[in-house]
């Protein structure tokens, strides 16, 4: 048995899907509000995982960039930042 084969039987068998929508609703809510930007940035990866529909570089960064508060959204979005490392890197220079 490959890899992933075990990961999607193991899934099946041992996670409910309301685990995983879970998951997906913490990441379409997930807001920067008090929190440092690596910390942020550590619980946006930990839920992407769980969100395997979104693999489209341009969604990461939207989806991403939609917890920041309007004046970084504004800063990013000047600078059209295109990949997810690229935004991490401008929410670093926004909090300096």
């Amino acid at each position: 048995m490959r890899w992933w084969e075990f990961k999607r039987f193991f899934r099946k068998k041992y996670l409910l899907e309301r685990y995983y929508d879970s998951k997906a609703k913490k990441l379409y809510e997930i807001k920067i509000g008090l929190m440092i930007d690596d910390k942020y940035k550590t619980k946006f990866l930990e839920l992407l995982r769980y969100v395997p529909h979104i693999t489209d570089e341009k969604a990461k960064v939207q989806r991403f960039d939609s917890g920041f508060p309007l004046t970084f959204r504004d800063r990013i979005e000047y600078d059209d930042a295109r990949s997810l490392e690229k935004v991490i890197g401008k929410l670093k220079h926004c909090y300096e």
